[in-house]
């Protein structure tokens, strides 16, 4: 009886306990969640079409690259052409605009295209099905769920459907991820990051660190607001 009756305060105290609203039949929530997606996944797409379009425009372009395939034979892979021409553009205090793909995973680690793929969409799913579960209330996860989702799509895009056509080559790089940021230059104690990245990329880390915040303060609050055991 006594355990039914601190269960019947929990619900007096908090009228909505048992009653929690979820993401999916919020339209607030739902409205969020897919304008963060939408407005990330354009941004990231958006950027990689403009520098690569931007710098692969250099008139110098076709002339370097016949250079490169006089040199190396017709054989040599579309991305090793893009390698060799290294075709970049400093736009800031140590960031440089650096075109080249990626056809394995993060750091470059190899990976089969269809486990990739596969992996994605698992992604994809679970992404979904967080955001459906939670709390309609947790706007920042639902940030971050967008975010994550938004650069696990820009980058599946670029695998499954993206080509980066070189001049004076005749066939397109294809199933790779495009990128392009670069802060290689910038060197901290002696040490810098060598790996060029994209704007999908940038989603995804800021996605999952807004998720791991949460959860750590969420933590600690509810340590904080349970009672101490007699």
């Amino acid at each position: 009886m006594a355990g039914a009756a601190d269960e019947k305060d929990r619900l007096t105290a908090r009228p909505d306990a048992g009653k929690m609203k979820l993401a999916w039949r919020s339209a607030a929530a739902v409205v969020l969640f897919l304008a963060i997606t939408a407005i990330s996944l354009v941004a990231d797409l958006w950027s990689k079409q403009a520098v690569f379009s931007s710098l692969l425009a250099d008139p110098n372009v076709p002339i370097r690259t016949r250079a490169i395939l006089l040199a190396r034979g017709p054989d040599i892979e579309p991305r090793d052409v893009l390698k060799n021409l290294d075709l970049h553009r400093k736009v800031g205090v140590g960031l440089r605009l650096s075109l080249s793909t990626n056809p394995g995973v993060v750091f470059g680690l190899p990976m089969p295209p269809t486990l990739v793929a596969v992996a994605t969409v698992v992604t994809i799913l679970l992404v979904g099905w967080f955001f459906a579960v939670s709390p309609a209330v947790a706007r920042w996860t639902h940030a971050a769920l967008g975010l994550i989702l938004a650069g696990a799509l820009g980058n599946f895009y670029d695998r499954m459907i993206a080509a980066v056509w070189i001049p004076n080559l005749p066939t397109p790089i294809t199933l790779q991820v495009r990128d392009f940021l670069d802060f290689s230059e910038v060197h901290v104690m002696g040490l810098n990051y060598p790996y060029i990245f994209n704007v999908a990329d940038v989603w995804l880390v800021i996605g999952v660190g807004i998720l791991l915040l949460h959860w750590v303060f969420a933590g600690r609050g509810g340590k904080e607001r349970s009672p101490a055991k007699k």
